[in-house]
């Protein structure tokens, strides 16, 4: 699953959530987990890549393999470069956060 899709769940279900990954990069695990609104994230220097290739058509096929979680900055940066043909960009927890949010929470709302 696509990390942003994964971390607007809890947002979308108004629920705790736990999401297991791993980085691409490393195959190191990455825990991330939400509780009462509050979410923590394992490791604590984690970051998500969000990107897309030139394809046209449904999102899973052309950015779904493209939006990671990384155990840091280092992680993303390297799989960036080894990446260059797909655009995009990291973003720190904040903005994974907040993104995941935005496009999540509205889906059901009242």
């Amino acid at each position: 699953m696509c990390a942003i899709d994964a971390l607007g769940i809890a947002a979308m279900l108004g629920r705790d959530t736990r999401i297991e990954s791993v980085d691409v990069t490393t195959g190191q695990p990455i825990i991330i987990t939400t509780t009462s609104g509050h979410t923590d994230w394992e490791p604590a220097a984690a970051v998500v890549f969000i990107g897309a290739d030139a394809g046209v058509g449904p999102s899973a096929d052309c950015c779904c393999g493209y939006l990671n979680f990384f155990i840091g900055q280092a992680s993303a940066e390297a799989w960036t470069r080894n990446h260059p043909g797909i655009p995009g960009q990291i973003l720190n927890q904040t903005q994974a956060e907040d993104l995941g949010t935005r496009l999540f929470r509205p889906l059901l709302a009242d």
